[in-house]
């Protein structure tokens, strides 16, 4: 390699009858000062994908999910993403239409601008709210929801959280928070299997047996029943015959 660069380097310039320098000395003399330094960083290449925009008006670019306007790009629509280490930037037909901070992978980046308005306000949404509801209807029901949204996809979750609350209304808070207990015992963190421990009433299970007083009670007197002493004129008429 070095011979080949001195051997190029003394090859005749010949820019002009008047010019009898090499190569290398034009480019030392003229050349070497117009270059630029050489970058500190190597050259980012970008990644190029072709993505659709899913019903959740995201699209998932290098396992990371990142919002869509939903009047220029609605469900359905085919963009291509351009990700570099510091954007995503999103194109439609070659048009620029949004621009997210990259994200690691399992990351979300949400701009609740980017949904419809009628959702906008179930976008807005927090987790650390719905942690709180499901708090304040039970201590365990409050670390099932903590455990459910811990992790990567918070938002992915969110659906499965409001369920969760809406098992306490229907089956009441006590049953749901005493199913959660036994769930969180088992380290089983899927609110479907909680729902059916719920309906089987299988979170009473291992706990210490209901009084017999309690379980065992007296039957109601029926609303058309008659005393004894309303049979007794069969006996009487019988002792006179």
């Amino acid at each position: 390699m070095p011979r080949r660069r001195r051997a190029a380097g003394a090859r005749d310039h010949a820019p002009g009858p008047a010019d009898t320098r090499s190569a290398g000395t034009h480019f030392q003399d003229e050349e070497r000062a117009a270059l630029l330094p050489a970058p500190a960083e190597p050259y980012d290449v970008p990644a190029w994908k072709a993505v659709a925009v899913g019903r959740d008006h995201h699209v998932s670019v290098c396992r990371a999910l990142y919002s869509a306007p939903h009047d220029r790009c609605p469900p359905g629509t085919a963009l291509e993403a351009r990700a570099d280490r510091a954007l995503v930037r999103l194109y439609r037909h070659g048009e620029l239409v949004k621009v997210h901070p990259r994200q690691p992978e399992g990351g979300r980046s949400t701009d609740v601008a980017d949904y419809p308005p009628e959702v906008a306000g179930y976008a807005a949404r927090a987790p650390e709210q719905v942690v709180a509801q499901a708090e304040a209807l039970g201590e365990h029901l409050g670390r099932f929801a903590q455990r459910l949204l811990d992790g990567p996809f918070v938002w992915a979750k969110l659906r499965r959280a409001e369920k969760l609350l809406r098992l306490a209304e229907r089956y009441t808070a006590a049953r749901v928070d005493a199913a959660c207990a036994r769930a969180l015992g088992f380290d089983l963190i899927d609110v479907r299997r909680l729902e059916r421990i719920v309906a089987l009433a299988l979170e009473q299970e291992g706990q210490p047996a209901t009084p017999l007083e309690r379980r065992v009670q007296a039957a109601p007197v029926g609303r058309f029943a008659r005393p004894a002493s309303a049979f007794a004129h069969a006996v009487a008429e019988e002792g006179a015959r």
